[in-house]
């Protein structure tokens, strides 16, 4: 007999007391300001040509020009994904990024010339209006743990990556994503995870835990029982990207597929887990760092291949216990989306800085709705040692971890073991750990 998923009313999770609520809420009232200084003033001094740190945060811009010259490109008429598609001098690059991500980076071009800074104020107003309805969201779920806050707060300590990259957009939508299942609300679950997909693949790991989330039978009943209205649901929430994807498909030609593949089509980039591995062996083999496809740093040698698929591996067989075990034990749909979201990246042989954005709210979420006192502040201690690792190596000390230098692979292994330490730590529950009851609607 399967435990219910299904029916009954949701169980009360808000694992936070009053006292403990408000210390945090403090503590991240005064760390917000000065880390938001650190993360956002360089970067909009420079586009602003107010102040010169190229040497420091330059490396974060190239990414925003590569949006704006596809932006460009899509105003002018040019055919999404094909040849020629982006404006010069990346003319001759593929677009790679998804099709939302595409949209998302035509409004920051009525910045005119200052489209970095127009970016950075777009991306800043829609992670604002994000943060605002995960906080309705949250009340309206009956949690007083201040989620959206402190997620604010972790992102921000990311970096300027925030302002640079669409990840905290992404990132945002699958904490919504935890909060419909929660609320069984399947259809809206799956529309956000499907749309976050379509700003940045990187978001598919969430897709398995989800998707058994959505089809795991009710208390008493078989698989074949109630399917067809589960997979109703299911449908109902792809529909939205579905309808977007093809008609791009159509838009472009066909062109947006090889795109994708492309963009998954990558070496070992040097802060993934597998080059922090093959950097422990590098007294017996040797290893290298390079430019690699799409100007990432990656890393070569002998033995970093078969590391990367072992990882690879590891990574894959986690993720589809770990789909089904939350499911199975009814523990929240935060948990399961924040497992799968650190163990994909842990796993994965890319891991850019901006990945962390999308962890952070669901881990958040995670630590106030089922973690215990204890095990809650460890998590959040771990996501803003990870927040800050990450900032320190990109963009300020990236020039160290590019060259294989030791104090720049020691800050990016230190922040991979804690990524491996929160996917370990959000496994296992508190002794009475919060369940819930019904986190899944068998209609959308």
């Amino acid at each position: 007999m399967t435990k219910s998923l299904a029916q009954g009313p949701a169980a009360p999770c808000d694992r936070a007391s009053p006292a403990r609520r408000q210390r945090l809420a403090h503590l991240a009232r005064l760390l917000l300001g000065p880390l938001a200084a650190l993360a956002l003033i360089p970067v909009l001094l420079t586009e602003l040509h107010l102040f010169s740190v190229h040497d420091l945060v330059g490396s974060a811009i190239p990414d925003t020009i590569y949006l704006e010259h596809a932006a460009q490109g899509l105003v002018r008429g040019h055919q999404p994904y094909a040849a020629g598609f982006l404006t010069w001098p990346d003319s001759r690059l593929a677009f790679v990024y998804p099709p939302l991500s595409l949209l998302l980076a035509v409004p920051p071009l009525l910045a005119g010339s200052d489209y970095s800074f127009g970016l950075a104020l777009e991306l800043l107003l829609l992670t604002l209006a994000g943060l605002w309805l995960l906080h309705r969201g949250c009340r309206w779920a009956g949690i007083s743990f201040p989620v959206a806050l402190i997620s604010g707060l972790l992102m921000v300590a990311v970096g300027l990556t925030l302002v640079t990259r669409l990840d905290g957009l992404q990132g945002l939508a699958l904490a919504g994503a935890a909060l419909a299942l929660r609320g069984r609300r399947v259809a809206l679950a799956v529309a956000l995870v499907a749309l976050a997909v379509l700003v940045k693949e990187t978001a598919v790991v969430v897709a398995l835990p989800v998707l058994v989330w959505a089809l795991w039978p009710a208390d008493g009943t078989g698989w074949r029982e109630g399917l067809g209205r589960r997979l109703g649901a299911v449908v109902l929430g792809l529909s939205p990207a579905v309808l977007l994807l093809v008609g791009f498909v159509a838009w472009s030609g066909g062109s947006v597929l090889p795109a994708a593949f492309a963009s998954l089509n990558r070496g070992v980039e040097v802060e993934s887990v597998p080059a922090t591995l093959a950097g422990l062996l590098r007294p017996l083999f040797p290893l290298r760092s390079f430019v690699g496809k799409l100007a990432s740093t990656q890393v070569h040698g002998a033995e970093v291949g078969w590391i990367a698929a072992a990882v690879a591996v590891a990574g894959v067989l986690a993720l589809i216990w770990g789909s089904f075990h939350f499911a199975r034990a009814q523990r929240q749909p935060a948990t399961a989306i924040a497992f799968s979201l650190a163990a994909g990246l842990a796993a994965s042989p890319v891991l850019s800085p901006q990945y962390l954005l999308a962890l952070m709210p669901v881990l958040v979420l995670a630590a106030g709705t089922e973690a215990g006192r204890r095990r809650g502040n460890l998590l959040l201690l771990s996501a803003l040692g990870m927040a800050l690792l990450t900032q320190a190596e990109f963009p300020y000390l990236f020039g160290s971890v590019a060259s294989l230098a030791p104090w720049g692979t020691g800050l990016v292994a230190a922040r991979n073991l804690l990524l491996i330490a929160t996917a370990v730590n959000l496994v296992r529950p508190d002794q009475d750990h919060a369940s819930i009851a019904a986190p899944v609607p068998v209609a959308p």
